[in-house]
């Protein structure tokens, strides 16, 4: 049984390594997450001002740097998506990792409960045994240790109140 309450240590510790590393990928996740949308925003911010600055007839190398910088921000959402993607597919594993860790945790814990239970029935097996023995084997100094033996304090022959007079007889 200590064994396998060593087990249920270990896999408790594992389980508790894998949560922490899923919930940093989890954060890692949320942030590169963020990233994207701070990147759209400001994606479509310059994207307002190209619109602005071709319906004006604002300055042709203003307009080419705008979409210079709008094809580097893309390039840049681009990047950040398959990032995103990766921070799903590392969460998605971290998960599958302190699930199937959660669940040696689990069988552990109920084997653990199913030999306490047979340590315990076998306890009382013995108990039983014993108190059977006890009652079967009496020492012969015990008063009513002999099914034949009369303890006169009980004896009604004796007793004067009973109404049983032993010279009646």
């Amino acid at each position: 049984m200590q064994m396998l309450r060593e087990m249920l240590d270990h896999a408790q510790q594992a389980a508790q390594d894998c949560a922490r590393a899923l919930q940093r990928a989890q954060s890692e996740q949320t942030q590169a997450e963020a990233k994207l949308r701070n990147l759209q925003e400001f994606a479509e911010q310059y994207r307002l001002q190209l619109a602005e600055q071709q319906s004006r007839g604002g300055e042709w190398s203003r307009v080419r740097d705008l979409r210079g910088f709008l094809d580097r921000v893309a390039a840049a959402q681009a990047a950040q998506r398959v990032e995103v993607e990766r921070a799903i597919a590392r969460c998605g594993e971290h998960m599958r990792a302190w699930t199937s860790a959660r669940q040696k945790h689990k069988a552990y814990e109920v084997l653990l409960a199913q030999e306490e239970g047979l340590a315990l029935a076998q306890r009382r097996k013995v108990q039983q045994a014993e108190l059977q023995d006890w009652s079967l084997n009496r020492r012969p100094g015990f008063a009513d240790s002999a099914p034949d033996s009369q303890n006169s304090r009980f004896d009604d022959s004796q007793n004067p109140r009973s109404g049983a007079n032993p010279d009646s007889r």
